[in-house]
């Protein structure tokens, strides 16, 4: 069976039946399978269905369809991620990754006490094809936005896809083109907005690109936050360090990878430095802040993402007294 044909057949599944309970009885693929034999698993799945069949009832029919088409291409992604596990392994990833798509469509956090305002899912799905970029956007934003805060986050969030267009005719690889964006809400509260959101894309090119930015709003000023709003250059200096560490760790553990700065523009320290300097690679999350470097930030493309994780203990004592931290 084709992926077209799979994906035709989840949409119809998906449109014809509200609930998305899964039937045990019918489990047919090694997800479906690992899923029934995990407890957990089966709990978060029938979580998924009423979080779905909620958000469902609340649409209109385009975002209905909107939102059918966003589930379907979110059941590939999750097995994708899952695809390398084993037996309770398996299991187990799955329930992770449906416990974080529960907490998407709800439009809740996965920490923090929440914001006062509603967050709900957007999504802008598109089938490519020729002069067609096939795009998949599953984001969060505040409905009826009232506050300075909220609207600071949605304007933040429409700047995301600004970069979307579709390719000319005689483009080649016009069929080939992507665009994607995915979102967590990593925590929530009055006085901080932490998502993450995750990028993929293709218009051209010699290879696809990947790429991640965190917006974080400042509840108190209403604004996005910035790194000097949390940290002076003595305070900055230490993280810089702490995270320098953590990259040649990783870049050491990875074969074919070395801190070599021999030839390029900047040292691996300038590199770090600079990319940590900036909040939108920051995600906040209940104990730690990681920071995310993407492919190009750190070193080579090829090497990937590196990241860097600052436990709280280590960054409140540093931060500035008026910063939100959770």
């Amino acid at each position: 069976m084709t992926r077209a044909v799979r994906v035709g057949l989840g949409l119809a599944a998906l449109a014809a039946s509200p609930a998305m309970a899964l039937d045990c009885q019918r489990a047919a693929t090694p997800s479906e399978k690992a899923i029934c034999a995990d407890p957990i698993a089966l709990a978060a799945d029938s979580d998924l269905g009423k979080a779905f069949d909620a958000l469902r009832a609340s649409l209109d029919p385009k975002g209905r369809t909107q939102l059918v088409a966003a589930q379907v291409a979110w059941l590939g992604l999750r097995d994708s991620n899952c695809a390398d596990e084993k037996g309770p392994a398996l299991g187990a990833c799955l329930a992770r990754e449906t416990r974080a798509r529960v907490a998407f469509l709800a439009g809740a956090p996965e920490a923090g006490p929440g914001a006062p305002g509603r967050l709900a899912p957007v999504f802008r799905m598109q089938k490519g094809g020729k002069g067609r970029t096939d795009v998949d956007v599953q984001l969060l934003k505040f409905v009826d936005a009232a506050t300075p805060a909220e609207r600071a986050f949605n304007a933040a969030v429409d700047r995301l896809t600004n970069d979307l267009e579709n390719p000319g005719k005689d483009d080649p690889l016009a069929d080939q083109w992507s665009y994607m964006w995915s979102m967590r809400m990593a925590y929530a509260s009055p006085r901080l907005i932490s998502a993450h959101a995750d990028g993929d894309s293709f218009m051209g090119g010699a290879h696809p690109n990947s790429y991640s930015v965190n917006v974080n709003i400042d509840g108190a000023r209403g604004r996005e936050a910035t790194f000097a709003d949390m940290l002076d250059k003595p305070a900055a200096d230490k993280i810089f360090a702490l995270c320098l560490k953590q990259v040649r760790d990783q870049k050491s553990a990875r074969e074919g990878s070395a801190d070599d700065d021999s030839g390029a523009p900047k040292t691996l320290a300038e590199s770090v430095a600079e990319a940590t300097a900036d909040l939108k690679a920051w995600s906040f999350g209940a104990d730690a802040a990681t920071v995310s470097y993407d492919p190009y930030a750190v070193g080579a493309y090829v090497e990937g993402a590196f990241s860097c994780s600052v436990p709280y203990a280590t960054l409140r004592p540093s931060a500035r007294a008026d910063f939100p931290l959770p």
